[in-house]
């Protein structure tokens, strides 16, 4: 029994694996640095930022300055001003994918936060600094999802809060490939067929 057991289990884990793959992504939560000072401000064409173009403006990498949504490090995207940054990364053409980030804002400048995201096209997100501090930032996760038009998509965020240094926080960004409702239905047929395959057993 147990034997059948754990046949089920890994057959399900191997139905499931292909169902939410992260795609070639890299260094989202902003931790692939030696950095360890309070902040420091990258301009456009700085290699500083692994696995990230800084392509216009200015950022801030955030080490010790306030309380990050995970790790160690985060990112505000106004540096001196608006600032933007892209990864390139390898992609499966017509398949969507959703994009998840968590979002703040420095509270040193009063006002609301926002940030452009996107691949194909773009969105405007909003976050509200009243009632933050450095210590309880009040981080929140946002998504949105993107269809890839081939083997490779270049994912963009960029602050849009003036030309002022307080900007919007950035931490904790994935990529996470969407399953279609087809993959779901062949899982449900297979972990059918085992559930079959256990009760014919048992009857022997």
């Amino acid at each position: 029994m147990n034997k059948i057991k754990t046949g089920i289990a890994v057959a399900a884990m191997a139905l499931l694996s292909p169902l939410a793959q992260a795609a070639a992504f890299t260094n989202g939560g902003f931790e692939d640095t030696s950095f360890t000072g309070t902040f420091e401000t990258y301009g456009a064409g700085s290699s500083m930022l692994t696995g990230w173009q800084i392509v216009s403006g200015s950022v801030d990498l955030i080490n010790t300055y306030w309380t990050p949504y995970e790790g160690t490090h985060s990112l505000d995207l106004n540096g001196n001003t608006n600032g933007s940054i892209q990864q390139t990364f390898d992609t499966v053409a017509n398949q969507t994918y959703t994009v998840s980030f968590a979002m703040a804002g420095n509270t040193d400048g009063g006002g609301d936060k926002y940030m452009l995201a996107g691949v194909t096209g773009g969105d405007l997100f909003t976050f509200s600094i009243a009632g933050q501090t450095h210590a309880n930032m009040g981080w929140v996760m946002k998504s949105f999802n993107f269809t890839a038009t081939g083997s490779s998509s270049t994912l963009y965020f960029t602050g849009f809060n003036g030309n002022g240094p307080y900007g919007a926080a950035l931490d904790n960004i994935s990529v996470t490939a969407v399953p279609e409702a087809g993959t779901y239905a062949m899982l449900l047929a297979g972990l059918g067929l085992l559930g079959v395959a256990v009760r014919r057993k048992k009857s022997a």
